[in-house]
Parts: structure tokens; C-alpha cells; sequence
């Protein structure tokens, strides 16, 4: 079991998560809520996401996991005023699968080190209304993950991440550092 605080930026947008999580040696799995604030838009974004995978030893000594991973999330967007009185709310949800790699390459007595990566397919829906109209949008779109992982005991590892959108018209790479707390039964 353990627990992830994480931080993430891009561009006009900062936001923060807590994701709870379980895994054995073959599968994974967890519970993330979410909240993001975009410049120049009063309120909150709030979402929560459920995602897993699992784990496939490779390499000649086993020590890089191949792993196919999936999630899904709903996010409920800040109400915006669209003026005369006209209220807009708005809501997205998404989905992605794929695959990611990563692996020990250094475990001395003080850091460990995990270099990872994951390319994945992403479909995202918004959907807004007010004033008596309602719409929605979606795209498709790849996104290539990356960072190095820095293990500093059994229970604590500090992970910086890069996430790329490919195909995705006017978006910018996001950055993240997560620290998770490992607990419970091994």
C-alpha cells in the first residue's frame, strides 16, 4: 500500500493530488482525487480517477517491469459567470491505456534509482452548460510520461515527471514531482 501527494504545472494551470494505492508483484492499482486552478478562472477544479496495471518482469535479470496501464477520471469544472446573469458549468471526463517501462538501475545503501516512461492513448470529453445551451467536445490524443524515480528507503521515493501531449492542437508538456509513503504488509 501507499500513499502519493503530487503537485503537477502547465502552462495557466496548477494543481495538486493524493492517490491511495495497492499492488502485489503482478498487479496494481489505485484511488487519486484531484483539484487544479487555472489562471484567469475563479474557483476549483475537482476531480477523482481510478486507475491500474500490471506488472510483467523483462530484461535478462529481471529487473525492469513492462507494464500495460489504463485509468479513468471525472473532473467537475469551476462555474463560470458568462455575464447577464448566465452561470456556466462544466465538467470532463477522460481515458487512457497504454504501456510503461521502468526499472531499478542503482539500489546503493542511500538512493535508489528508477528511470521509467509510459506512452498512452487518451480520449477527453468536456461538456458545458448554462443560459439554456449545452455542449460538449472530445479529443483523441497520445501522451508520452517520463521521469527518474529516486528511491530513499523502503518507504519513501520522490518521482519527478515530464507528460508530453502528442496530436493534441494548443497544448504544452506538464511537470510534477509525487512522494509516495509505503506502508503496510510486504
Amino acid at each position: 500500500m501507499n500513499l502519493t501527494v503530487g503537485a503537477r504545472f502547465a502552462s495557466g494551470v496548477k494543481g495538486g493530488d493524493a492517490r491511495f494505492g495497492l499492488g502485489t508483484s503482478k498487479a496494481f492499482g489505485g484511488v487519486t482525487v484531484q483539484v487544479a486552478k487555472s489562471d484567469g478562472i475563479s474557483g476549483t477544479a475537482k476531480g477523482v480517477g481510478v486507475d491500474g496495471g500490471l506488472s510483467y518482469p523483462v530484461g535478462a535479470k529481471k529487473r525492469a517491469m513492462l507494464c500495460p496501464i489504463a485509468d479513468a477520471q471525472y473532473a467537475k469544472l469551476p462555474d463560470v459567470d458568462a455575464g447577464e446573469g448566465v452561470s456556466v458549468s462544466g465538467s470532463g471526463t477522460g481515458v487512457a491505456a497504454g504501456l510503461a517501462i521502468g526499472g531499478l538501475i542503482n539500489n546503493s545503501s542511500s538512493v535508489g534509482l528508477i528511470p521509467f516512461a509510459a506512452l498512452r492513448a487518451a480520449y477527453d470529453r468536456v461538456k458545458v452548460s448554462g443560459g439554456g445551451f449545452s455542449e460538449s467536445t472530445s479529443d483523441t490524443y497520445g501522451i508520452l510520461s517520463g521521469g527518474l524515480s529516486f528511491v530513499f528507503s523502503q518507504s519513501v521515493l520522490v518521482r519527478p515527471i515530464v507528460s508530453v501531449p502528442i496530436g493534441l492542437e494548443g497544448s504544452d508538456p506538464s511537470y510534477g514531482v509525487g512522494v509516495s509513503f509505503a506502508f503496510g504488509k510486504r
